[in-house]
């Protein structure tokens, strides 16, 4: 397809170039939606989804670790000693007990 521009008018030439932004993109939307259904049939084959093809972030390694420290009053509220003091810690602290009165 081509067009001659030198034999449009300016007033043609105006009405092409409001019309061919919204023509690309929605050409482009298109495109890759297209692209996007060929991408998932070939991960579908390879056995993967295509999210799992196209992530860039390792799976997080989740290590847990043991709570060392409980609550007298509470024993479901635990602190591994690790990061911030909790409120609970932080008070028996202040009522004069050490740590290790804490443990586990």
């Amino acid at each position: 397809m081509s067009i001659n521009l030198e034999k449009m008018s300016l007033p043609e030439l105006i009405e092409l170039q409001n019309n061919l932004g919204p023509a690309i993109k929605k050409k482009q939307r298109k495109e890759k939606t297209s692209l996007r259904k060929q991408m998932e049939e070939l991960a579908k084959q390879s056995g993967f989804t295509f999210d799992e093809v196209i992530s860039t972030s390792k799976p997080k390694k989740v290590s847990k670790v043991k709570p060392k420290y409980a609550n007298p009053n509470d024993t479901d509220q635990t602190w591994t000693g690790r990061g911030r003091k909790p409120k609970w810690v932080e008070s028996a602290l202040k009522d004069g007990k050490d740590l290790d009165d804490l443990l586990i």
